[in-house]
């Protein structure tokens, strides 16, 4: 007689755990796509423009792609949720730096603190989906870890370049560390990390 181990059936996360986490990575996607493609016209450098307008399409695709998972998950589609008013501080916060000289807090924001931090989540979250039942939010998951990782690799290259004294060194690492506090009183992206468990550091002066 065959035998199958039955915990091949068990996921880390129940399905309605799943729900709020992909509502959860949604709104963080479909705000920073906003973000971004609002910085466009406020940013006077033609090679951040560029990359920006990439970025914005491709963020784009993985809220889309994000929305349309929910159904299939008894859900309903296209619905973004924050974790907490906290979190929604912290994104209000990366976004205000709209004026015409703020390219590095700009870029700090997104690619030292956010999108590392959504790398971070997406990775332990293919590792710990279940292979049996959850191929297609791997699939979304797998696309999303492997251009927001590229978004990050390129951004840290235009940030570095603007980065050319002290000074400004300096003011990228006291913003990255001012959004960092506020990221971990958050709770991160999820709102269930603690304090202590702070995503992987990117780029740091």
């Amino acid at each position: 007689m065959a035998f199958f181990d039955r915990r091949t059936l068990e996921g880390v996360y129940s399905v309605r755990e799943s729900v709020n986490q992909i509502m959860n990575y949604r709104y963080a996607e479909e705000r920073m796509m906003r973000m971004m493609a609002g910085w466009i016209a406020l940013t006077p450098e033609v090679p951040v423009k560029l990359e920006m307008a990439k970025q914005v399409y491709e963020d784009a695709l993985h809220t889309d792609a994000l929305g349309k998972r929910l159904p299939e998950l008894r859900a309903q589609a296209q619905v973004s949720k924050p974790a907490n008013e906290n979190f929604v501080s912290f994104i209000q916060e990366i976004e205000d730096k709209e004026n015409w000289e703020d390219t590095i807090e700009r870029l700090t924001g997104i690619y030292r603190v956010l999108k590392p931090h959504l790398i971070s989540h997406y990775s332990a979250l293919i590792t710990a989906a279940n292979p049996v039942y959850e191929p297609p939010t791997i699939r979304i998951f797998e696309r999303m870890l492997a251009e927001e990782t590229g978004h990050v690799e390129r951004g840290l290259v235009l940030l570095n370049d603007l980065l050319d004294s002290p000074q400004k060194h300096r003011r990228a690492a006291n913003w990255q560390s001012h959004l960092e506090d506020l990221l971990a009183a958050s709770g991160g992206v999820t709102g269930f990390e603690a304090e202590k468990e702070r995503p992987r550091k990117f780029g740091r002066s």
